[in-house]
């Protein structure tokens, strides 16, 4: 499919320096790169987070709020991994 989009020239610059040092196409580079992003969105819900497992010599529950903490925990590393990823 063809179209058509507006690249800083600067970027474009960069792109077409990249696509000659690696003896590819503009056209492939741009193809690789949407897919790198397209890939990085689709794994991004899937982070996975280890707990340490205590073992207690007084067994309980988890609290409601030690799992809302945890959820907020996870929110902000995703957060931090998306704004890295920018």
């Amino acid at each position: 499919m063809r179209t058509r989009v507006e690249i800083p020239d600067e970027l474009m610059r960069e792109a077409k320096a990249q696509a000659a040092q690696e003896g590819v196409r503009l056209r492939d580079l741009i193809e690789r790169g949407l897919r790198l992003v397209l890939a990085e969105r689709r794994h991004a819900g899937r982070l996975r987070v280890s707990f340490p497992l205590l073992r207690s010599t007084r067994p309980g529950v988890l609290s409601a709020e030690a799992v809302r903490a945890a959820e907020e925990e996870i929110a902000q590393l995703e957060d931090v991994l998306r704004a890295g990823s920018s």
